[in-house]
């Protein structure tokens, strides 16, 4: 009598492998777009806050010495000036009785994100 003994496998096929791979890789298609959209965002805004601390050592700046005069980004806001993702720029204007605070996006993360912008009447680009 011929005996037959069942061959019981351990472990994967490659085809079995591929079908996870090809699987993984449609959900990370998906996912990684809103990923990066995400990081933008939370860049944004953190830019924003960082702007909105700026003005506000503006206006502090300003109470003391009864001008915006002599106010600079890298002594009055210096997160917004050492972000890595946004070029801050401060224009002061009326004898220097206003401002208006851009943040432009500067790294290639954030192309084609707006710009930002913040003036002393408290107008904002991103209301």
């Amino acid at each position: 009598m011929i005996e037959f003994k069942a061959r019981f496998n351990k472990g994967f096929t490659l085809i079995e492998i591929m079908i996870v791979v090809i699987i993984l890789g449609i959900i990370a298609s998906i996912a990684y777009p809103s990923y990066v959209e995400h990081v933008r965002r939370g860049h944004e805004t953190e830019a924003k806050g960082q702007i909105m601390e700026f003005a506000s050592a503006l206006e502090a700046h300003r109470a003391k010495n009864f001008t915006y005069n002599g106010a600079s980004i890298s002594v009055l806001a210096p997160a917004l000036d050492t972000n890595n993702h946004y070029s801050p720029n401060l224009a002061l204007s009326n004898n220097d009785q206003s401002y208006t605070i851009t943040a432009t996006p500067s790294s290639a993360l954030m192309s084609g994100m707006p710009t930002l912008t913040l003036d002393s009447t408290g107008e904002a680009s991103w209301d």
